[in-house]
């Protein structure tokens, strides 16, 4: 028998008297501040060019336009970012995006809120509500005393546009010109470079060889940028770090950009077999690490590789990439990125959270085996190649498993573990908690239109997500920009 089922009317009442009916709420102007108690006001889109600030009780947030630099791939320009000014200009912070019909509550009980807002600890579980119409923004005061103030921002006081040109022209420098590939002997070069790195990081403790092991230890303080397949997607790259202060952060000591392998092999349909936009990713990639050589750090994949079971819908992308880098730069290119390759790390650990490409290990494993990853082929392959178990995954990872990996690493059972390698659609790039384990996420940032990155603010792990725009064409586009000769150092 089929069971009827029927509304919660007392869900819709009490959602009601949270966003207010739009109908009855009376409608401003904002030319100037606003003071709401326990009252709801609506204001036109077209009245809200710039933003809007909010101020309860002496602190204050900001509801700014999100702006693009380039082409936005989907961005509408209708969405808006509630932040935190005074965090937002300083350090890296996070921010929650108002779309089109969102309906949104402000206050602590949303721990993820309080985190990226930076809201006091001492204040009201539900501060205010706003609501996106698709017109109009609806405003309602949810504590009565002292209230909120809306005050209109009459121009860009963050500057958002202009920063991220400012670190468009950084990247530029970093990189000593438009991002277009590297000639084939300035290229070895750079690689050669890199390999040098590697083979002395400190913060990889050596293995029973005498070389860097298969482990990154960061310090508690270093602030992680966790990004995660790239898949030749330069603009997905380009777009991060103009964001947020993280290439600031990055030039300062105080952030780790923590790639999570698979930079390379386009997953776009039509796009799977040129290998054009992976050099520029590495080349890229490569020119950031002679940058900030304690800063970035790059995981293996099971994609960083010239395997011949490497592919996707059938295309031999692991033989077609080692045939362009023969072509395009010769084979000692080729066997400098063969060198590349082994010396890579697999696991990135710090006290709060791990991060490694696929998966933690099914079986039992200790520090040891995986500084010494080397010596054992299936646990390379588990940590580079599982997926969680599914049905038709019998061989895939569990929960056990990732409680088992946190005990062997001797983080608490909030740390965090971070994987790429298995996004779960198409067109998204942040989940959290996957497979109702918690703390357990996937990020994916080689999609379209969205790029997703983990990072942390006040102290809390917090997942932001970005549109994709289209930066090459204007960081080549600059001229003027003064370059540094740090690369020859």
């Amino acid at each position: 028998m089929k069971q009827k089922v029927t509304a919660d009317k007392g869900f819709f009442s009490r959602l009601k008297s949270v966003f207010g009916n739009p109908e009855q709420c009376p409608e401003i102007a904002l030319t100037e501040a606003f003071h709401l108690r326990k009252e709801s006001a609506k204001i036109p889109l077209e009245k809200c060019m710039s933003g809007i600030t909010l101020d309860y009780g002496g602190r204050t947030l900001s509801l700014v336009r999100e702006q693009f630099v380039g082409d936005a791939h989907g961005g509408d320009g209708s969405a808006f970012l509630l932040l935190n000014p005074e965090k937002f200009q300083t350090r890296i912070s996070g921010f929650v995006r108002v779309s089109a019909n969102d309906h949104l509550i402000v206050g602590l009980e949303d721990e993820h809120q309080q985190a990226m807002l930076d809201l006091p600890a001492s204040g009201a579980q539900r501060l205010f509500s706003i609501a996106h119409e698709g017109d109009v923004l609806i405003f309602k005061d949810l504590t009565g005393d002292p209230g909120t103030i809306l005050t209109p921002i009459v121009e860009d006081e963050l500057n958002i546009t202009a920063r991220r040109i400012a670190n468009l022209r950084e990247i530029y420098r970093i990189y000593g010109g438009p991002i277009q590939p590297l000639s084939s002997e300035q290229a070895l070069k750079d690689l050669n470079k890199v390999n040098d790195l590697l083979e002395r990081e400190p913060l990889r403790p050596r293995d029973v060889r005498g070389r860097p092991g298969g482990v990154v230890s960061l310090p508690k303080k270093m602030v992680p940028i966790i990004v995660g397949d790239l898949h030749a997607q330069v603009d997905n790259l380009l777009t991060l770090l103009t964001q947020n202060q993280f290439l600031e952060a990055m030039s300062q000591g105080k952030a780790t950009m923590v790639i999570l392998g698979d930079a390379v092999h386009s997953e776009m349909d039509g796009q799977m077999e040129e290998m054009d936009s992976s050099l520029l990713m590495m080349d890229l990639i490569l020119r950031l690490k002679l940058w900030f050589p304690q800063q970035v750090f790059y995981l293996r994949g099971n994609h960083d590789s010239f395997a011949e079971e490497i592919g996707k819908e059938g295309i031999p992308q692991g033989l077609l990439w080692a045939r362009a880098l023969r072509e395009v730069r010769g084979d000692a290119y080729k066997k400098a990125m063969d060198r590349f390759y082994e010396l890579l790390p697999f696991v990135v650990l710090s006290k709060s959270y791990v991060a490694c490409h696929a998966a933690p290990p099914r079986g039992k494993v200790d520090m040891d085996m995986l500084i010494n990853i080397h010596k054992y082929p299936g646990l390379i392959r588990e940590v580079t190649c599982n997926r969680l178990s599914r049905p038709n995954r019998p061989a895939g990872y569990t929960k056990g498993d990732v409680k088992r990996f946190r005990r062997t690493l001797k983080l608490s059972g909030k740390a965090e573990l971070f994987v790429g390698h298995t996004p779960l659609t198409r067109h998204d790039t942040l989940w959290s908690n996957v497979g109702g384990i918690e703390h357990h996420d996937v990020v994916f940032s080689g999609n379209i239109p969205w790029i997703g990155v983990y990072t942390s603010a006040n102290g809390e792990m917090i997942p932001l997500r970005y549109r994709s725009e289209s930066l090459l064409p204007i960081l080549n586009g600059m001229s003027d920009v003064a370059l540094y000769d740090e690369l020859e150092r």
